[in-house]
Order: C-alpha cells, then structure tokens, then sequence
C-alpha cells in the first residue's frame, strides 16, 4: 500500500536568491534560482522521508 502526504513550498525572493520552505517538514533551503531552489527543497524533503518525493510538490506558492 503507498501512502501518499502532500507536501508544499512557498518560495519568496530575496535580494540575491530564492528562498523555499516547506512547512509540513520543517525544511528551508535557498537557490540562485527558483528552479534551483524547488530542486533544492526537494532533495531535502527527500533526505527528510528516506526516499524519493515521486509526485513532487502538491502545491508551490510564490511571494
């Protein structure tokens, strides 16, 4: 049986770089780029369950 848990990112600029943050895992990361920091925020999430986050975000949101 997969269970499946959605987990979001809300992305906001900053000066320089993006900042992504996913609250359901307590996870923040950054990136020169948006791209770059989703990617990041994924690989950490990922990190966070032990294995690959197959459906991606349910949700990104920018600010």
């Amino acid at each position: 049986m997969k269970i499946w848990f959605p987990f979001s990112a809300t992305i906001c600029q900053e000066e320089y770089f993006y900042i992504s943050i996913c609250p359901e895992a307590d996870i923040i990361c950054k990136g020169n780029t948006i791209e770059e920091a989703i990617e990041n925020l994924k690989k950490e999430v990922e990190k966070f369950l032990g294995k690959e986050l197959s459906q991606g975000f349910s949700k990104i949101t920018f600010y």
